[in-house]
């Protein structure tokens, strides 16, 4: 299992992003909800101790929910659960690269913020998940079978078997430890995505923190965006230039046609004859005559 762990951790890989964003408070981890019976185990002690929050956490802390019971909890670097009850949870690494829990058994319900370079693990007995920037929900059952939910963002599940899937929202995927993970399938009709806890005053600071990181990082690929576009559009005109004047250089050259000359026509003029009038003498003898 460890390394299933490890090969899900450099699967996202780091940016270098996630160090620049420092942590506002010298925080690991708060219980900020504690409904019914919670406790925590202290790593290297022996003894389970009630709970109320606000209450502070630190690595390799336990944390266990009695019978209708819940609790809410913020991991520094932008992770928000959700511990349903009889829940066993333990925080087993924070880093800016990406922090690591662990459920034993019980729900857990779990809201991922976004950044550039950090990812986000969780470990049951039958499964690694790698997580980023996504809402999700986990459940393992007493014989350590898991179910996965995605209701948004993406996560991909390793299991025992060192085989990976990728998960698409709205999807489901159970995992046990004799068969391994089986094919993603549609959520079940009636399982909608949980809604999320206010945000605490630690995650409003580390939001503001990061908020200079994320602008500068969205200007980046807005900008190669419009490159990339821009040089898609050149290469577009290029090509059909191209083809126009292939086709141009194809296209079979007609003859010229000449015409010959036409001899010009002659009208000969009319000629009109007028008829001569004829006299005719008068036998008669005028009588003004010899």
């Amino acid at each position: 299992m460890k390394y299933i762990l490890a090969f899900c951790m450099m699967a996202f890989g780091t940016q270098g992003w996630a160090a620049d964003a420092a942590p506002v408070e010298n925080f690991t981890a708060k219980i900020f909800t504690a409904k019914g019976n919670v406790e925590y185990l202290k790593k290297d002690t022996a003894v389970w101790v009630a709970v109320q929050a606000p209450f502070m956490l630190e690595v390799g802390d336990q944390v266990k929910t009695g019978p209708k019971s819940k609790a809410e909890i913020y991991i520094k670097y932008g992770a928000k659960v959700r511990l349903g009850e009889e829940t066993t949870f333990v925080v087993s690494a924070v880093a800016p690269e990406g922090n690591v829990v662990e459920v034993a058994r019980g729900k857990m319900q779990a809201w991922i913020r976004k950044f550039i370079g950090r990812g986000f693990t969780v470990r049951t007995p039958s499964a690694v998940c790698a997580v980023r920037g996504t809402v999700f929900g986990v459940e393992v059952s007493e014989a350590g079978q898991t179910t996965w939910d995605l209701f948004s963002g993406s996560i991909q599940i390793a299991d025992n078997r060192n085989r990976t899937i990728d998960v698409q929202p709205n999807q489901r995927v159970q995992v046990t430890q004799a068969e391994g993970a089986a094919e993603p399938v549609a959520l079940p009709a009636g399982v909608k995505a949980p809604s999320e806890p206010s945000k605490i005053k630690e995650e409003k600071e580390e939001i503001k923190a990061e908020k200079p990181i994320m602008d500068a990082k969205a200007k980046e690929e807005a900008a190669a965006a419009a490159a990339a576009k821009a040089a898609a559009e050149k290469a577009e005109a290029e090509k059909k230039a191209a083809e126009e004047a292939a086709a141009a250089a194809a296209a079979p050259v007609e003859e010229a046609v000449v015409e010959e000359p036409v001899a010009p026509v002659i009208v000969e003029p009319v000629t009109t004859v007028i008829p001569t009038e004829v006299v005719q003498e008068s036998g008669e003898v005028s009588a003004s005559n010899p």
